[in-house]
Protein backbone atom coordinates (compact mmCIF):
# COMPACT_ATOMS: atom_id res chain seq x y z
CA UNK A 1 0.00 0.00 0.00
CA UNK A 2 1.36 2.74 -1.05
CA UNK A 3 1.39 6.13 1.17
CA UNK A 4 -0.05 9.24 -0.09
CA UNK A 5 1.77 12.64 -0.03
CA UNK A 6 0.14 16.07 0.58
CA UNK A 7 0.84 18.81 -1.76
CA UNK A 8 3.54 21.47 -0.37
CA UNK A 9 2.64 24.89 -0.34
CA UNK A 10 5.66 27.28 -0.82
CA UNK A 11 6.37 29.96 1.70
CA UNK A 12 6.90 32.21 -1.67
CA UNK A 13 3.05 31.69 -2.56
CA UNK A 14 2.01 32.35 0.48
CA UNK A 15 3.91 35.53 1.18
CA UNK A 16 2.00 36.40 -2.23
CA UNK A 17 -1.15 35.76 -1.24
CA UNK A 18 -0.93 37.39 2.52
CA UNK A 19 0.64 40.50 -0.17
CA UNK A 20 -2.27 40.07 -2.44
CA UNK A 21 -4.94 40.19 0.66
CA UNK A 22 -2.98 43.35 2.13
CA UNK A 23 -3.17 45.32 -1.21
CA UNK A 24 -6.87 44.10 -1.84
CA UNK A 25 -7.50 45.76 1.69
CA UNK A 26 -5.32 48.89 1.86
CA UNK A 27 -5.78 49.77 -1.96
CA UNK A 28 -7.96 47.75 -4.11
CA UNK A 29 -11.01 48.46 -1.82
CA UNK A 30 -10.45 52.22 -1.07
CA UNK A 31 -9.51 52.96 -4.78
CA UNK A 32 -12.88 51.74 -5.60
CA UNK A 33 -14.76 53.71 -3.19
CA UNK A 34 -12.67 56.84 -4.10
CA UNK A 35 -13.75 56.39 -8.19
CA UNK A 36 -17.19 55.03 -6.79
CA UNK A 37 -17.51 58.94 -4.69
CA UNK A 38 -16.59 60.40 -8.15
CA UNK A 39 -19.00 58.77 -10.09
CA UNK A 40 -22.09 59.48 -7.83
CA UNK A 41 -21.07 63.05 -6.50
CA UNK A 42 -18.57 64.43 -8.78
CA UNK A 43 -20.22 63.92 -12.08
CA UNK A 44 -23.21 65.09 -11.59
CA UNK A 45 -21.83 68.33 -9.92
CA UNK A 46 -19.36 68.71 -12.98
CA UNK A 47 -22.64 67.95 -15.32
CA UNK A 48 -24.51 70.98 -13.36
CA UNK A 49 -21.48 73.17 -13.27
CA UNK A 50 -21.22 73.10 -17.39
CA UNK A 51 -24.60 73.35 -17.95
CA UNK A 52 -24.95 76.86 -15.90
CA UNK A 53 -22.01 77.95 -18.43
CA UNK A 54 -23.51 76.97 -21.64
CA UNK A 55 -23.81 79.84 -24.29
CA UNK A 56 -27.01 79.85 -25.37
CA UNK A 57 -25.77 81.48 -28.88
CA UNK A 58 -23.87 78.08 -28.80
CA UNK A 59 -26.17 75.57 -27.37
CA UNK A 60 -24.88 72.20 -25.88
CA UNK A 61 -26.07 69.04 -27.97
CA UNK A 62 -25.43 65.46 -29.16
CA UNK A 63 -22.84 64.42 -30.69
CA UNK A 64 -20.35 66.98 -28.44
CA UNK A 65 -19.22 66.07 -25.06
CA UNK A 66 -18.41 69.14 -23.39
CA UNK A 67 -19.72 73.00 -24.11
CA UNK A 68 -18.07 74.52 -27.05
CA UNK A 69 -18.31 78.08 -25.49
CA UNK A 70 -18.92 78.91 -22.07
CA UNK A 71 -21.09 81.76 -20.64
CA UNK A 72 -21.70 83.13 -17.90
CA UNK A 73 -25.46 84.25 -19.13
CA UNK A 74 -27.53 81.95 -17.22
CA UNK A 75 -26.28 83.34 -13.95
CA UNK A 76 -26.72 86.91 -14.63
CA UNK A 77 -29.68 85.83 -16.16
CA UNK A 78 -31.17 84.00 -12.81
CA UNK A 79 -29.75 86.81 -10.59
CA UNK A 80 -31.63 89.42 -12.48
CA UNK A 81 -34.48 88.33 -13.30
CA UNK A 82 -36.09 86.22 -10.58
CA UNK A 83 -36.22 86.86 -6.84
CA UNK A 84 -33.06 84.49 -5.91
CA UNK A 85 -31.38 87.12 -3.75
CA UNK A 86 -34.76 87.19 -2.11
CA UNK A 87 -35.13 83.08 -1.81
CA UNK A 88 -31.57 83.24 -0.46
CA UNK A 89 -32.15 85.19 2.31
CA UNK A 90 -35.31 83.94 3.10
CA UNK A 91 -33.75 80.06 3.03
CA UNK A 92 -31.34 81.58 5.32
CA UNK A 93 -32.91 83.31 7.53
CA UNK A 94 -35.44 80.18 8.25
CA UNK A 95 -32.77 77.23 8.42
CA UNK A 96 -30.89 78.70 11.05
CA UNK A 97 -33.87 79.74 13.22
CA UNK A 98 -35.71 76.09 12.98
CA UNK A 99 -32.19 74.42 13.68
CA UNK A 100 -32.26 76.47 17.06
CA UNK A 101 -36.02 76.09 17.70
CA UNK A 102 -35.70 72.08 17.17
CA UNK A 103 -32.77 72.14 19.57
CA UNK A 104 -34.50 74.17 22.14
CA UNK A 105 -37.52 71.54 21.77
CA UNK A 106 -35.72 68.82 21.63
CA UNK A 107 -33.88 68.81 24.78
CA UNK A 108 -35.88 68.10 27.16
CA UNK A 109 -37.64 64.93 25.48
CA UNK A 110 -34.23 63.45 24.52
CA UNK A 111 -33.33 63.84 27.98
CA UNK A 112 -36.04 61.65 29.12
CA UNK A 113 -36.15 59.42 26.62
CA UNK A 114 -32.56 58.35 27.61
CA UNK A 115 -32.83 58.58 31.32
CA UNK A 116 -36.21 57.12 32.21
CA UNK A 117 -38.34 54.24 31.81
CA UNK A 118 -42.08 54.92 30.83
CA UNK A 119 -44.94 53.04 29.11
CA UNK A 120 -44.37 53.47 25.37
CA UNK A 121 -41.05 54.84 25.17
CA UNK A 122 -40.43 52.74 22.34
CA UNK A 123 -43.61 53.75 20.29
CA UNK A 124 -42.57 57.33 20.80
CA UNK A 125 -39.12 56.26 18.97
CA UNK A 126 -41.26 55.24 15.96
CA UNK A 127 -43.91 58.35 15.84
CA UNK A 128 -40.60 60.73 15.99
CA UNK A 129 -39.41 59.06 12.69
CA UNK A 130 -43.24 59.57 11.15
CA UNK A 131 -42.16 63.13 9.45
CA UNK A 132 -39.30 61.66 7.55
CA UNK A 133 -41.13 58.33 6.67
CA UNK A 134 -44.45 59.93 5.21
CA UNK A 135 -44.21 61.43 2.10
CA UNK A 136 -42.91 65.14 1.84
CA UNK A 137 -46.35 66.81 0.53
CA UNK A 138 -48.65 64.45 2.54
CA UNK A 139 -47.18 66.10 5.85
CA UNK A 140 -47.76 69.68 4.11
CA UNK A 141 -51.02 69.35 3.59
CA UNK A 142 -51.59 68.46 6.82
CA UNK A 143 -50.32 71.04 8.21
CA UNK A 144 -51.50 73.49 5.95
CA UNK A 145 -54.88 73.09 7.25
CA UNK A 146 -53.57 73.01 10.46
CA UNK A 147 -51.50 75.94 10.18
CA UNK A 148 -54.29 77.64 8.22
CA UNK A 149 -56.93 77.33 10.97
CA UNK A 150 -54.51 78.92 13.55
CA UNK A 151 -53.23 81.71 11.39
CA UNK A 152 -50.14 80.58 10.37
CA UNK A 153 -50.21 80.76 6.77
CA UNK A 154 -47.89 83.05 4.46
CA UNK A 155 -46.00 84.01 7.72
CA UNK A 156 -42.04 83.58 8.13
CA UNK A 157 -43.23 81.94 11.89
CA UNK A 158 -45.23 79.34 10.37
CA UNK A 159 -42.50 78.81 7.51
CA UNK A 160 -39.61 78.50 10.69
CA UNK A 161 -42.27 76.29 12.65
CA UNK A 162 -43.02 73.92 9.79
CA UNK A 163 -39.32 73.79 8.97
CA UNK A 164 -38.68 72.56 12.62
CA UNK A 165 -40.96 70.10 12.47
CA UNK A 166 -39.56 68.20 9.64
CA UNK A 167 -36.25 68.71 11.62
CA UNK A 168 -36.96 67.42 14.80
CA UNK A 169 -36.87 64.04 13.99
CA UNK A 170 -33.08 64.57 13.21
CA UNK A 171 -32.49 66.65 16.03
CA UNK A 172 -34.44 64.33 18.84
CA UNK A 173 -32.95 60.77 17.88
CA UNK A 174 -29.27 62.11 17.69
CA UNK A 175 -29.52 63.64 21.53
CA UNK A 176 -31.61 61.05 22.63
CA UNK A 177 -28.87 59.13 21.55
CA UNK A 178 -26.09 61.10 22.20
CA UNK A 179 -27.44 61.39 25.96
CA UNK A 180 -27.25 57.83 26.08
CA UNK A 181 -23.89 57.13 25.70
CA UNK A 182 -23.45 59.69 28.48
CA UNK A 183 -23.09 57.42 31.88
CA UNK A 184 -25.44 58.37 34.44
CA UNK A 185 -23.16 58.12 37.20
CA UNK A 186 -21.74 61.27 35.96
CA UNK A 187 -24.83 62.83 36.35
CA UNK A 188 -25.39 61.77 39.72
CA UNK A 189 -21.81 63.00 41.15
CA UNK A 190 -22.59 66.25 39.74
CA UNK A 191 -25.43 66.30 41.73
CA UNK A 192 -23.71 65.00 44.58
CA UNK A 193 -21.23 67.80 44.86
CA UNK A 194 -24.33 70.54 44.82
CA UNK A 195 -24.61 71.37 41.07
CA UNK A 196 -27.97 72.11 40.53
CA UNK A 197 -29.85 70.85 36.69
CA UNK A 198 -29.08 74.45 35.21
CA UNK A 199 -25.69 73.86 35.78
CA UNK A 200 -25.77 70.30 35.98
CA UNK A 201 -26.67 71.18 31.96
CA UNK A 202 -24.57 73.90 31.63
CA UNK A 203 -21.16 72.30 32.39
CA UNK A 204 -22.03 68.73 32.37
CA UNK A 205 -24.37 67.45 29.38
CA UNK A 206 -23.95 70.17 27.10
CA UNK A 207 -19.66 69.80 26.72
CA UNK A 208 -20.93 66.12 25.78
CA UNK A 209 -23.31 66.79 23.76
CA UNK A 210 -21.64 68.99 21.71
CA UNK A 211 -20.92 66.40 18.94
CA UNK A 212 -24.32 64.94 18.74
CA UNK A 213 -25.80 68.86 18.54
CA UNK A 214 -23.57 69.65 15.86
CA UNK A 215 -24.67 66.53 13.80
CA UNK A 216 -28.52 67.30 14.77
CA UNK A 217 -27.73 71.02 13.79
CA UNK A 218 -26.13 70.18 10.66
CA UNK A 219 -29.40 67.41 9.41
CA UNK A 220 -31.97 70.02 10.38
CA UNK A 221 -30.13 72.83 8.77
CA UNK A 222 -29.98 71.39 5.37
CA UNK A 223 -33.73 69.72 5.97
CA UNK A 224 -34.74 73.09 6.08
CA UNK A 225 -32.97 74.62 3.49
CA UNK A 226 -33.85 71.82 0.87
CA UNK A 227 -37.09 71.68 1.80
CA UNK A 228 -39.88 72.83 -0.95
CA UNK A 229 -43.08 70.55 -0.10
CA UNK A 230 -43.74 72.54 2.94
CA UNK A 231 -42.90 76.17 1.87
CA UNK A 232 -44.92 75.51 -1.51
CA UNK A 233 -48.06 74.59 0.57
CA UNK A 234 -47.69 77.19 3.54
CA UNK A 235 -45.60 80.12 2.47
CA UNK A 236 -45.75 80.63 -1.64
CA UNK A 237 -46.30 82.90 -3.08
CA UNK A 238 -45.43 85.08 -0.11
CA UNK A 239 -42.24 83.56 0.69
CA UNK A 240 -39.56 81.82 -1.74
CA UNK A 241 -36.99 80.10 -0.95
CA UNK A 242 -33.99 78.56 -2.95
CA UNK A 243 -35.93 75.10 -3.50
CA UNK A 244 -39.20 76.82 -4.67
CA UNK A 245 -36.97 78.82 -7.52
CA UNK A 246 -35.44 75.76 -8.72
CA UNK A 247 -38.90 73.76 -8.64
CA UNK A 248 -40.25 76.45 -11.14
CA UNK A 249 -37.49 75.68 -13.86
CA UNK A 250 -38.27 71.64 -13.55
CA UNK A 251 -41.80 72.56 -14.28
CA UNK A 252 -43.60 71.84 -17.44
CA UNK A 253 -41.30 74.63 -19.31
CA UNK A 254 -38.13 72.73 -18.56
CA UNK A 255 -35.10 75.18 -18.47
CA UNK A 256 -32.39 72.88 -17.60
CA UNK A 257 -29.44 75.74 -17.35
CA UNK A 258 -31.27 77.80 -15.13
CA UNK A 259 -32.15 74.85 -12.78
CA UNK A 260 -28.09 74.04 -12.88
CA UNK A 261 -27.54 77.27 -11.51
CA UNK A 262 -30.11 77.10 -8.97
CA UNK A 263 -29.29 73.80 -7.92
CA UNK A 264 -25.57 74.53 -7.12
CA UNK A 265 -26.26 77.43 -5.18
CA UNK A 266 -28.72 75.23 -2.93
CA UNK A 267 -25.95 72.42 -3.53
CA UNK A 268 -22.64 73.91 -2.56
CA UNK A 269 -23.34 74.93 0.33
CA UNK A 270 -24.70 71.88 1.36
CA UNK A 271 -21.43 69.87 0.24
CA UNK A 272 -19.38 72.31 2.66
CA UNK A 273 -21.46 71.27 5.79
CA UNK A 274 -21.42 67.70 4.77
CA UNK A 275 -17.76 68.08 4.35
CA UNK A 276 -17.06 69.94 7.87
CA UNK A 277 -19.54 67.24 9.71
CA UNK A 278 -17.37 64.65 8.49
CA UNK A 279 -14.46 66.33 9.09
CA UNK A 280 -15.47 66.93 13.06
CA UNK A 281 -17.62 64.12 13.96
CA UNK A 282 -17.53 60.84 14.16
CA UNK A 283 -19.73 58.34 12.11
CA UNK A 284 -21.61 56.75 14.50
CA UNK A 285 -23.12 59.99 15.30
CA UNK A 286 -24.18 60.83 11.71
CA UNK A 287 -25.99 57.30 11.18
CA UNK A 288 -27.82 57.66 14.77
CA UNK A 289 -29.86 59.79 12.87
CA UNK A 290 -31.42 57.05 10.80
CA UNK A 291 -31.74 54.88 13.65
CA UNK A 292 -30.63 53.99 17.31
CA UNK A 293 -26.68 51.69 16.52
Amino acid sequence: MTATTRPTVSKSSLFSKKQFLLFTRGTFIPLVMLVGAIVIIGLPLLMAVLWSLVNPDFPWSYPDIFPTRLSLYHWDFVFRYTDITKAIFTSYTIAPLATILAFILSLPPAYAIANYDFPGKEMIRIIILLPIILPGMVVALFLSRVFQFLGLSQSLFGLVLGHTLLGLPYMLRLLSTSFEAIPKEIGDAASNLGATNFYRLRDVYIPMLLPGIFAGSIFTFITSLEEFNLTFVIGTPTYQTIPTILFAFLGYHFVRTNAAVVSLILMVPNVILLFVADRFLKTDFLTAAYGKL
